[in-house]
């Protein structure tokens, strides 16, 4: 199978997971619902910019929908900085940490958020990180 399919469905798998926890946050408050649907909005938007516009490959994205978007952006492929990094870092944890207490109170919710981002990141790392040519990525296998 190629990278673009496993890339595609490993973004449909997080997105899924990501409904999961805003359920779970909606469950507690309609407010924090709404406060992570925002905050993920921008997550991915920073992740986007902080991440996928300096990478060389986006042309060839395995995600394909980030790339498109990545494209739009007027950034020159090089090495991530210090700040790129904490960007997507911070972004990162915000999408996955943030609604860890509320999925904690419902156990179905948990193990459903969890089993489709193991099985999203491991499409990731193992097929799109593989056939990426991005070699300013930290993640890439020396």
């Amino acid at each position: 199978m190629s990278k673009q399919f496993h890339g595609v469905t490993s973004l449909g798998l997080v997105a899924v997971a990501t409904i999961i926890a805003a359920v779970a946050l909606f469950k507690a408050s309609w407010l924090l619902g709404a406060v992570y649907l925002v905050m993920a909005a921008l997550a991915s938007s920073a992740i986007v910019y902080a991440f996928c516009a300096k990478c060389p490959s986006k042309a060839c994205c395995g995600h394909v929908f980030p790339g498109k978007v990545a494209m739009t952006i007027d950034r020159q492929p090089g090495p991530y900085t210090g700040i790129e990094l904490a960007v997507l870092g911070l972004a990162l944890l915000g999408l996955i940490g943030l609604p860890q207490l509320w999925l904690w109170r419902y156990a179905g919710l948990f193990v459903a958020y969890w089993a489709l981002n193991a099985v999203a990141l491991v499409q990731i790392r193992t097929v799109v990180c593989r056939a990426c040519d991005n070699r300013y990525c930290p993640a890439r296998p020396q």
